[in-house]
């Protein structure tokens, strides 16, 4: 009875302990988002001021990044033909580092967040903040804020 008693003050904790690492790992990674994917379809401009095609950095991504001029004067960034994996708190930005950077300089400071990716796959549109000056940036990144890591890099060329 003695044996019964200790061993269940040990095999009680450590579940519990078991329980709330698995629930915390699986809020963390989202193991579910390898599996998931979602497509949009926005209206693109036909005449980009800037260009890219992408290159994968930790997930396979591809299409085109390009900076371009709506109707009302502001820039936007367009998203063409694009697919990536999903993931956790995924963004587009605006950088200054070129495309060939050290996948490492990414996320360090010079970007622009210009909000939440959209979908996994299609045509995407994302508003440059009014009074920007995009001839600053040299490139577009996909990037994971949860694990600071870079999805896919394109640079912008005109």
């Amino acid at each position: 009875m003695r044996a019964l008693l200790a061993r269940r003050k040990i095999v009680v904790p450590a579940a519990v302990a078991v329980i709330v690492l698995v629930g915390v790992g699986l809020w963390a990674f989202q193991p579910w988002r390898l599996f998931t994917s979602s497509t949009i379809n926005e209206k693109l401009a036909d005449a980009p001021v800037a260009k890219g095609t992408f290159r994968s950095l930790a997930h396979p991504t591809s299409g085109q990044a390009e900076v371009a001029r709506g109707a009302d004067g502001r820039y936007v960034v367009q998203l063409r033909n694009f697919s990536t994996s999903d993931g956790p708190a995924v963004h587009v930005w605006l950088t200054d580092k070129a495309p060939d950077a050290g996948d490492s300089t990414f996320g360090r400071d010079g970007q622009l967040d210009l909000g939440a990716l959209k979908a996994t796959n299609g045509n995407e549109v994302y508003e440059v903040p009014a009074g920007t000056d995009v001839s600053r940036y040299k490139s577009v990144l996909v990037w994971c804020e949860r694990f600071s890591v870079g999805f896919g890099v394109a640079g912008l060329g005109t």
